[in-house]
C-alpha cells in the first residue's frame, strides 16, 4: 500500500496533548511571586505560543521590565511540577500507535522548550512513538519561529514537504506547513481559533481521523 503522507509533524499543545492546567499554575506561581496583587490576563488565545510570547500576552498592561523574572520563575515551577498536569487527549496515545505500526514517521514541532517536551512525551507514554522532537531551544541561538523549525525537521529527516502533513490547531501551524510546502490539518479539540480553521484545507474533530487520513491509500494509475 502507497501511502498518502510518508510522515506527520505534530504540534504538541492544543494538539497532542491538553497542557492548559500546568501552563495556568505556573503563571500563577509566577504573578504571585513577583507580581502580588495581580493576575495574569487570560491565555486562552496565548497557549502553544513561545514562552516570552505568552508571558507578554499574559502581562496585559503590567510592566514588561518583570518578564525575565517572570520567565525564570515559570520555568522553575512548571520544569519541576506543573508539567505533570499535562493529559493526552483522549484517542492519542492509539493513533500514534496505529501510525507507528502503518510506518508513518511521527515528528514533534513544538514551541514548548525542550525539557519540559520531552517529560511531557514520556509521562504520556508518547515519547516511544516520535523519531524527532524539534524545539526552540533545541539549537543555540534558538530558532526564530516554527517555519524554521519545520525546515530543520525536514532537512534532518530527509524529507520532503509534499510527502508531510502538519497537524496543529493554530494558525502558525498553518503557516508551518505552508513554509515547508507541506499539507496541512487542523486539530479541531485543540486551543485553535478561527484564524487556524480558515488556514487548513482540512479539520479534524477527533484524532482517529488523523488514522484515517493518513493511511487512506492511492489507488495505482491502472493502464489498459
Amino acid at each position: 500500500m502507497t501511502l498518502r503522507f510518508e510522515a506527520v509533524f505534530f504540534d504538541l499543545d492544543g494538539t497532542l496533548v491538553d497542557s492548559r492546567p500546568g501552563i495556568e499554575e505556573s503563571l500563577r506561581a509566577a504573578f504571585a511571586r513577583h507580581l502580588p496583587g495581580s493576575r495574569p490576563a487570560p491565555i486562552g488565545e496565548l497557549l502553544g505560543r513561545p514562552l516570552d510570547g505568552l508571558l507578554e500576552g499574559a502581562l496585559g498592561g503590567l510592566d514588561r521590565a518583570m518578564l525575565p523574572a517572570l520567565a525564570a520563575s515559570f520555568a522553575a515551577h512548571y520544569d519541576t511540577q506543573d508539567w505533570r498536569l499535562s493529559r493526552p487527549y483522549p484517542g492519542v496515545v492509539e493513533m500514534a500507535h496505529i501510525l507507528a505500526a502503518a510506518g508513518v514517521r511521527q515528528v514533534l514541532v513544538t514551541n514548548k522548550r525542550l525539557r519540559p517536551t520531552k517529560s511531557i512525551l514520556e509521562a504520556c507514554d508518547l515519547a516511544r512513538f516520535i523519531e524527532r522532537v524539534v524545539a526552540p531551544d533545541a539549537v543555540d541561538p534558538p530558532y526564530p519561529d516554527k517555519a524554521a523549525m519545520c525546515h530543520a525537521a525536514l532537512d534532518a529527516c530527509a524529507l520532503s514537504g509534499d510527502r508531510v502533513v502538519v497537524v496543529g490547531d493554530s494558525a502558525e501551524d498553518g503557516l508551518m506547513a505552508k513554509a515547508g510546502g507541506a499539507a496541512f490539518a487542523v486539530a479541531g479539540w485543540g486551543y485553535g481559533d478561527a484564524a487556524a480553521t480558515a488556514a487548513g484545507s482540512v479539520v479534524l474533530h477527533d484524532p482517529a481521523e488523523i488514522v484515517d487520513m493518513l493511511l487512506a491509500p492511492i489507488d495505482p494509475v491502472r493502464t489498459p
